[in-house]
């Protein structure tokens, strides 16, 4: 026996959008986003390949049910992706083209005082996790391996916005992960860009040898988020208003 798993495709999509270890992304014919466990035709595999692929599918699963029990707690929320409908292993979202964020500093500390209000961690933070919709604003989402109420989270954030692996995320890794989307949104890069091997950054974030900052609008935010200092983000929000100015919102949707 030999070949290879087949992603299957849901009943009523159109196209395939994106993979992730949580789930995968198609659109249907209305437009909209559905979101499902991973599910594959293993049939002519290999015995160890649809062992690999059954675990693949039971994480899958459970991630799912995470983010189910995440929406099915959390309000409706300008900042936060809506969830239109919530099947058995599936949800069904309105679709964001215009892609991912690289903007709008503001809503993105909204949106983590939020969840983090409804004792959410969200445990993956990043510009990828932020939609930006037609009229600019901007939707947090994928909570597939998010932390709430006791729940240990079920992922953990890429390299570069991630600080003490394999320890509980909590609010400061939330907000040590805002501090590198803030970096990442104010010069175009991810922190340690340059820097290949994934345990030289571990090395320099426990030595808080960071990033040059100097300059930076929000440098003292950034600062403060990635040596730990804020106990709240309702602090962080706080030292966000006394760095903004009228300019910075001329002509978007956004909210001081």
């Amino acid at each position: 026996m030999n070949g290879d798993p087949l992603l299957i495709q849901p009943e009523g999509t159109v196209s395939f959008i994106a993979l992730g270890s949580a789930g995968a992304v198609f659109q249907d014919s209305d437009g909209q986003v559905i979101k499902t466990a991973l599910k594959h035709d293993t049939q002519g595999c290999e015995e160890h390949v649809v062992e690999h692929v059954q675990h693949i599918e039971s994480i899958s699963e459970l991630c799912i049910g995470r983010e189910k029990l995440i929406y099915r707690t959390l309000p409706k929320n300008p900042h936060i992706l809506e969830c239109l409908e919530i099947g058995d292993n599936s949800f069904r979202f309105p679709y964001h083209r215009r892609g991912n964020l690289h903007r709008w500093i503001g809503n993105a500390i909204d949106a983590i005082k939020w969840i983090h209000s409804y004792g959410v961690i969200h445990a993956d933070i990043s510009p990828r996790n932020f939609l930006v919709a037609d009229d600019l604003s901007i939707k947090l989402c994928d909570f597939a391996g998010s932390a709430i109420r006791g729940l240990r989270p079920l992922v953990e954030e890429e390299d570069r916005y991630r600080i003490a692996p394999l320890t509980p995320r909590t609010c400061k890794t939330d907000l040590f992960a805002l501090g590198c989307l803030v970096y990442e949104i104010s010069t175009g890069t991810r922190p340690y860009e340059e820097i290949e091997d994934t345990k030289e950054v571990e090395k320099l974030d426990d030595a808080q040898e960071f990033p040059d900052i100097d300059g930076l609008k929000y440098q003292s935010i950034i600062y403060k988020c990635w040596t730990c200092q804020y106990t709240d983000v309702n602090i962080l929000r706080g030292d966000y208003s006394h760095c903004i100015s009228p300019e910075d919102y001329e002509g978007t949707p956004v909210a001081l």
